[in-house]
């Protein structure tokens, strides 16, 4: 069984995802697959010509540049997405945490989806403690659907604005409804 997880920036995928390994499930993220992805150096190639830079392009400068521009936004997918999926396709993971799953219509490839969420307050409140201004945060949730608008898809939903012990018993309920334990 492949279980993908996604939700919006902020909402807790990231401690979800860790709960499942520590229980002893074979994880895998979307977002470390990209790290290792953004630094082959083919990819910074490709991302240097498209951007007109010299030099290695860094991540934060990246992570502005797609905020601000849903042109830059694109082709970074182009040069990018490619990449990651067969990446991380080749994974022999049961729980796959992809956060723009739904946004790139990949929720066929798995056998169920979860939605993590926290609602909208409290995600922006755990974005702008992340990030240090309430604008960044902004023009970071711009670029996701709501988190509200992914729950239709989903075949279970991780509240995670509650207390951790909560949450973790949760996951553990719903690993046990999943897999019959």
């Amino acid at each position: 069984m492949r279980i993908a997880i996604t939700g919006g920036i902020a909402e807790g995928k990231s401690t979800v995802l860790g709960y499942l390994r520590e229980l002893g499930y074979s994880t895998a993220s979307a977002d470390d697959v990209a790290r290792e992805v953004f630094d082959q150096p083919d990819v910074q190639a490709a991302l240097q010509a498209r951007l007109h830079v010299e030099g290695p392009v860094g991540r934060e400068w990246l992570r502005q540049r797609v905020s601000e521009s849903p042109e830059v936004r694109r082709g970074v997918n182009r040069i990018m997405h490619r990449s990651i999926l067969e990446a991380l396709f080749r994974h022999p993971a049961t729980f796959f945490e992809i956060p723009l799953l739904l946004e790139t219509c990949l929720q066929g490839r798995f056998d169920r989806v979860w939605v993590v969420t926290c609602g909208p307050e409290e995600q922006t409140r755990r974005l702008v403690e992340r990030v240090g201004n309430s604008e960044e945060a902004r023009k970071m949730l711009a670029t996701q659907l709501p988190s509200g608008a992914k729950w239709v898809f989903a075949d279970e939903i991780v509240r995670t604005n509650t207390t951790e012990l909560s949450v973790r018993e949760y996951v553990l309920a719903a690993v046990a409804s999943e897999f019959g334990k």
